[in-house]
């Protein structure tokens, strides 16, 4: 923007400059006489016053347009780009608000997948250890019931070997 201020006031200027040039030019070389050159002079000063004048008017008005447009569009800049942030971050949220759903359900569905786990865990072991324990109770109860068994054998046995004994030295 400040390029086109730049380029517009330099062409201005070059049009004044051109038009004096010009102006003072044509009034050098037409023969005149001194009190008519100088009548011309001042006239053609004055007429470059009131056009410059004019052109001054023109620029500070194409000026205040430029400007005025250009706040316009920076405004209207500002708003989109703040319309287009305020969308961006309530997107971001959204899509963290999704994220942390979605976590805390994958989280809350693991931890009671890994509790089932656990029971389904703890459920087996106690029954192995009660099938278990209820095996050694068998076993040691047959143990049992043989060792009886065996020590009522012996007994007898040892009965029978006392009275033959017992014969034998009676005898």
């Amino acid at each position: 923007m400040s390029n086109n201020q730049n380029n517009t006031g330099n062409f201005m200027t070059g049009i004044i400059v051109g038009s004096l040039v010009g102006a003072v030019t044509a009034l050098l070389m037409a023969p005149k006489s001194g009190k008519e050159l100088r009548t011309d002079i001042n006239s053609q000063v004055e007429a470059l016053k009131e056009k410059s004048g004019e052109w001054k008017e023109t620029v500070m008005e194409k000026g205040s347009e430029i400007s005025s447009t250009a706040m316009e569009k920076t405004n209207q800049l500002r708003q989109v780009a703040m319309e287009k942030g305020n969308t961006v971050v309530e997107v971001v949220k959204d899509k963290a608000d999704q994220l942390r759903t979605a976590t805390n359900n994958a989280t809350d569905q693991l931890s009671e997948e890994t509790k089932d786990m656990t029971d389904g865990w703890r459920k087996t072991v106690h029954e192995a250890t009660d099938d278990m324990a209820d095996q050694a109770k068998e076993n040691i109860d047959e143990v049992q019931a043989q060792s009886k068994s065996s020590t009522d054998e012996v007994s007898e046995k040892a009965k029978e070997m006392a009275e033959q004994i017992n014969n034998s030295m009676n005898e």
